[in-house]
């Protein structure tokens, strides 16, 4: 029943952002490709500065409320043809359709696994939606509070309207990525040529793939932050006919992008630069010499609103807050360095190594795309006497995975922890965001380069006399089977990677913490001292995960873990706490509990004042 009511619930999300789309295909002319990023994007800055503002509940409800009524104004009005008409109904659009709807199905039902889910990402989700407000300086279960709100508050908006659950927040990310993969399709001119629908979705789905680290089955931002950079760029192709359309679609994205993650800037540096040169295309084709450049200026000041105001938001109520990645201008001036030259030496060594190694999935993704995208260059150049785009395009990229690479490894030198940078942590995933990026870019440029290749550009009939020869036809046809099969079973392997995860859930470390405590929707508990007993065998103890975990689900702020003590220290360890957790009944804690309580020590939660009276401090 309760999964019931949760799609019935998803299907009016639906449809009121479904209204918000309407008006901005049918009023602001924005093109279908670019309009529901435009809109989703749109709905998260709202929230996000009604968050800043205290009123988060009521601009949710009236946003939600909003989209309705316009739906409903439309279809009485009759107005929403403008919007909706049967030629949306083709085969990209429906292999859209299937594809999210297969990948929503399996969300939906999802639990979270990834440690940062529970450091992070999901906690502050749930924090807004059992507090109505964003974080501040007193909200002691939320360790990071200088990371910007960007997509946490979409994902409060999703579950604010359909529901509080883990699956209705892996689909609210999911609508994000959904959206901007469909503003990327917008590099395709000719929406009927179907193989350059299957090659451009061949190298979207290829992203999935150097995904791994990072699967769409959790709340991380590394996937989403080059989706949207690469959906900016989409929309700029996409709205070829007024500039200023195409300012006003990219608007959102772009100040969305800023507020996802501190990286996000680097990431709206690409659609920064391609604004610019469109505002420089527009101009050439313009006899009347209208003022493009500083358009898209505006267009990029305006973008960082959002960013200026979670950075004055965060020096008047984090003041003292400083995660590792935030960033620290009068230190970096001054060029103070926490770490020996042997340190650095070593870290540098370790990071070349690492950057050079096909053994590294985003090494081995930049490698195979390099080389795939050159050899199509020179086949193009040389056999059929093409002048294809994609090798300028592939040089600049390759240039600004170096640019950030380098940003990475001064992370790890500048702000990174010791232990931390010295066994490069969260390589993968830093990494495999612009490598992302690097393979949606360059599979925009191929499909490009190959749509202006074709021998008929547009046209009606897709019968032989569309082609040069009817030999040309069979190829045209065989290719366009050969990718869609590719894509697919890229996809597919992606869907059966996610469906895995979910059939291991039982034994993972998530499952058995939820299965002890529950899932805490009440409210923060700010008192309740908490130590949990485990032996550590996954590292969840020294690794401080399983402390995240029970902070996420008993939503306690004081959470500690432990996987061994002595016998003498362990009354004066547990005097300390209000509940002593066992996760798992060791022989060690076994005899611990048998001493000191007269009990079996299985799993559970214990009561120290009523298990252990003899640690009971006494009061004064």
């Amino acid at each position: 029943m309760a999964m019931v009511l949760t799609v019935l619930r998803l299907i009016a999300f639906l449809l009121s952002a479904a209204g918000y789309v309407a008006v901005a295909r049918a009023y602001w002319k924005i093109t279908p490709r670019a309009s529901y990023i435009f809109v989703f994007s749109a709905q998260a800055l709202v929230i996000y500065f009604a968050g800043l503002a205290g009123v988060l509940a009521y601009a949710a409800y009236a946003l939600f409320g909003g989209g309705i009524v316009l739906l409903i104004a439309l279809i009485i009005n009759k107005k929403i043809k403008l919007a909706y008409n049967i030629s949306s109904i083709n085969a990209i659009n429906l292999a859209f359709v299937f594809t999210i709807g297969l990948i929503t199905a399996s969300l939906i039902n999802t639990f979270f696994v990834h440690y940062d889910n529970f450091s992070h990402w999901a906690v502050v989700v749930k924090y807004m939606l059992v507090t109505d407000r964003i974080p501040d300086a007193a909200s002691a279960i939320i360790d990071f509070k200088s990371y910007p709100l960007g997509s946490s508050s979409f994902l409060y908006y999703v579950s604010r309207v359909v529901g509080n659950s883990e699956g209705v927040m892996l689909v609210g990310q999911g609508i994000l990525l959904f959206s901007s993969f469909y503003a990327v399709f917008g590099a395709i001119r000719d929406q009927k040529r179907f193989l350059l629908a299957a090659l451009l979705g061949l190298g979207c789905s290829s992203m999935a793939y150097f995904n791994i680290s990072i699967r769409i089955n959790n709340l991380l931002v590394d996937f989403l932050l080059p989706a949207l950079a690469l959906a900016s760029i989409g929309i700029l192709l996409v709205e070829r006919k007024k500039f200023s359309t195409a300012c006003l679609a990219v608007l959102p994205v772009l100040a969305l992008l800023t507020i996802v993650k501190n990286t996000g800037i680097f990431f709206a540096l690409f659609g920064y630069v391609f604004l610019l040169y469109r505002a420089v295309q527009f101009q050439k084709a313009d006899a009347k010499l209208r003022p493009y450049y500083w358009g898209a200026l505006g267009i990029i000041v305006l973008s960082l609103v959002p960013l200026i105001a979670w950075n004055i938001h965060t020096s008047l109520a984090f003041p003292s807050d400083a995660g590792k990645f935030s960033y620290d201008f009068q230190t970096l001036s001054s060029f103070t360095i926490d770490k020996t030259p042997a340190q650095i030496q070593q870290i540098v060594k370790l990071f070349l190594q690492t950057t050079t190694s096909l053994s590294q999935l985003p090494t081995l993704g930049f490698v195979l795309f390099n080389g795939v995208c050159l050899a199509a260059y020179l086949v193009a150049r040389y056999a059929f006497h093409k002048k294809w785009q994609l090798l300028k395009t592939l040089l600049l990229l390759d240039l600004a995975v170096v640019l950030y690479y380098a940003g990475i490894l001064a992370m790890y030198i500048l702000s990174m922890p010791l232990d931390e940078a010295l066994r490069l942590a969260g390589f993968d995933r830093y990494a495999s965001s612009m490598i992302l990026f690097l393979i949606g870019a360059l599979s925009m440029r191929l499909t490009m380069d190959a749509e202006n290749s074709f021998y008929y550009q547009q046209g009606e009939h897709r019968d032989y006399r569309a082609f040069y020869s009817l030999t040309a036809k069979n190829v045209y046809q065989a290719s366009m089977v050969v990718l869609s099969l590719a894509a697919g079973l890229i996809l597919l392997s992606e869907l059966n990677g996610m469906n895995s995860i979910k059939a291991d859930y039982p034994e993972s470390l998530p499952a058995r913490v939820s299965a002890l405590t529950g899932d805490n929707w009440t409210g923060p508990d700010n008192d309740t001292r908490y130590l949990f007993y485990s032996s550590d065998s996954g590292n969840e103890v020294t690794s401080y995960e399983l402390p995240y975990v029970g902070r996420y689900f008993l939503f306690a702020s004081q959470v500690d873990a432990v996987s061994d003590f002595t016998d003498d220290a362990f009354m004066n360890q547990i005097q300390t706490y209000d509940k002593f957790v066992i996760l798992e009944a060791t022989p060690e804690i076994r005899v611990y509990m048998k001493k000191h309580a007269n009990l079996p020590g299985d799993p559970g939660i214990y009561d120290v004042r009523e298990t252990f009276p003899e640690a009971v401090i006494p009061q004064e």
